[in-house]
């Protein structure tokens, strides 16, 4: 039996896979445009923190809280036709039985057209995150997205649907 307050090995396999099924929740909502369900991916006082450039001395975008979350993705996936969302590695680590931090890889593919012309734009980026268990439920205590890099190009053939 293990100590009050410690994990098994049973009890952070389960926790690990709901982490898991966090982040490709969080996916899978912004692909499918479910921004309330992603918004309530994250903690009360969640915060999600954009890097967009790669200059180290360029400031994030912070938004916190469900409202602001929840606000900045519909803004930030308007442009867009179709997002395609892979993820990647997530490598996890055990701060307390209700709290974690973990990073996951993403490659982000976002479909839009400029001057008639179906474009491209993917983008590898890394979610630096750190999770609490809130109502007995894993959610975002902040999801933090840094850019590796960036591609835009002109689509080829696409299929129909």
């Amino acid at each position: 039996m293990p100590e009050p307050g410690t994990l098994n090995r049973n009890d952070r396999l389960a926790d690990r896979l709901a982490l898991r099924a966090l982040v490709d929740a969080y996916a899978s909502g912004v692909d499918g445009r479910d921004v309330a369900g992603v918004t309530g991916l994250f903690a009360t006082d969640g915060r999600l923190v954009a890097h967009f450039s790669r200059r180290p001395d360029a400031p994030p975008t912070v938004r916190q809280g469900k409202e602001e979350i929840e606000t900045a993705l519909d803004e930030g996936l308007r442009p867009y036709q179709a997002t395609t969302h892979v993820v990647g590695g997530q490598v996890v680590t055990f701060d307390t039985a209700d709290r974690a931090h973990g990073e996951t890889t993403c490659l982000a593919h976002h479909l839009y057209e400029h001057d008639g012309v179906p474009r491209l734009y993917v983008i590898a980026v890394r979610y630096h995150d750190l999770y609490v268990r809130e109502e007995g439920e894993w959610r975002f205590a902040q999801r933090e997205l840094r850019l590796d890099w960036r591609d835009d190009r002109p689509v080829g053939e696409r299929g129909r649907s």
